[in-house]
């Protein structure tokens, strides 16, 4: 029998597997290195990663789970397809779930959070000066801005519901290619949604960020 000090071992290697494997194929498909459709094995990508196949399996199951990949009845995983319909039911679902964040959030908003957004906006800034071709970056960027703003709430299950949707949110950015000409347009939006929140507009707020959803799902749509 194995001491518990080798075993709290083990347990700690594997779970730091299966958060490298995860995190390695998830960057490949948000970035459409694994396009839509790619039929993806255990032992193709345990080969790839250097990964053993446990943790492989495991990283497969949590990226079923966030609609990343899917299994089909005779058990074999592709990486997901993206629809037109798809992207109506996200912009759908962001564009009520988002605004409610700011109506259940206590005003006035603590100023370490208002500081926080400023500074997600001034790095997104900083990154299309300097690296404006880096979509995935500002992708990332983008949605973490979006991610706090679900937190201004503390309404755990609500911020969890967008973190759920926030790898596809990613992906559809980086397949339509439709960051590039608005990327400034957006932190402008992000700006002055900031501008009601630290003036106590919760009605101006939730209205701004409601039509920024909007906004950028009809630029997706059109692309599409």
């Amino acid at each position: 029998m194995k001491t518990p000090t080798k075993t709290g071992k083990k347990a700690a290697s594997t779970v730091t597997l299966k958060e490298q494997a995860y995190q390695a194929i998830r960057e490949q498909i948000l970035k459409n290195h694994l396009p839509s459709g790619t039929p993806l094995t255990e032992e193709q990508l345990s080969a790839a990663l250097n990964i053993s196949r446990t943790p492989i399996r495991a990283a497969l199951q949590k990226l079923t789970y966030e609609k990343l990949t899917i299994q089909d009845a005779t058990g074999h995983i592709f990486v997901s397809t993206i629809t037109r319909k798809d992207v109506e039911n996200l912009t759908v679902l962001r564009a009520r779930i988002e605004p409610l964040a700011i109506e259940l959030a206590s005003f006035p908003i603590d100023a370490e959070k208002i500081e926080l957004l400023k500074k997600d906006c001034s790095v997104q800034s900083a990154l299309v000066k300097e690296h404006p071709e880096d979509d995935y970056r500002y992708a990332i960027l983008d949605t973490q801005f979006h991610t706090d703003i679900a937190a201004l709430c503390d309404n755990s299950i609500l911020a969890d519901t967008f973190n759920y949707l926030a790898p596809t949110v990613i992906r559809v950015h980086i397949l339509t290619g439709t960051l590039n000409p608005y990327k400034e347009t957006a932190i402008e939006e992000h700006l002055e949604l900031i501008h009601y929140l630290e003036r106590g507009k919760k009605d101006f707020a939730m209205l701004a960020l409601k039509e920024h959803v909007m906004q950028v799902g009809n630029r997706i749509m059109t692309s599409l």
